[in-house]
C-alpha cells in the first residue's frame, strides 16, 4: 500500500496492531506507525517548540511518527479504507494531544487508497 508511495525510507516504530472501540461496538481498525526524514524535521520543529534539544533525535527516537490507520470493511463501507497522519508515537486521544501535534495532524491527514 505504501510502496508506491512518498514515504519512502521508513523506519519501523510500532507494528501492526488490532484496535477495537469495545466489545459490541464492532469496530475494528489496524494502526502502525513510522519515522521518515519528514518525520525527523517535524520532530525537530515539535522539540523547538517545546524548547527542548533535538540533538541526538534519530528516526528511531524522533517523537513525530506517521501514523497509518486501516478499516476492514463494514456493512455500510464495502471496502477497506485507511488514512495516514502525522502525530506522536504516544497512543493519546485527541483530547490528550497538545495543540501543536493536533494542528499537526489535522495538517498532515491523507486519505489513503487501498485496493
Amino acid at each position: 500500500m505504501l510502496k508506491s508511495s512518498p514515504y519512502d525510507v521508513r523506519v519501523l516504530r510500532n507494528t501492526i496492531i488490532k484496535e477495537e472501540s469495545g466489545p459490541f461496538s464492532g469496530i475494528i481498525w489496524y494502526e502502525y506507525t513510522f519515522a521518515t526524514s519528514q518525520t525527523l524535521a517535524e520532530s525537530k520543529k515539535y522539540k523547538k517548540f517545546l524548547h527542548q534539544s533535538s540533538k541526538n533525535m534519530t528516526l528511531k527516537n524522533c517523537p513525530i511518527v506517521y501514523r497509518v490507520i486501516v478499516r476492514p470493511p463494514t456493512k455500510k463501507i464495502k471496502h477497506w479504507t485507511g488514512e495516514i497522519y502525522l502525530d506522536t508515537n504516544q497512543k493519546l486521544s485527541a483530547t490528550g494531544r497538545s495543540n501543536y501535534v493536533q494542528a499537526l495532524s489535522d495538517k498532515s491527514l491523507c486519505e489513503l487508497t487501498i485496493s
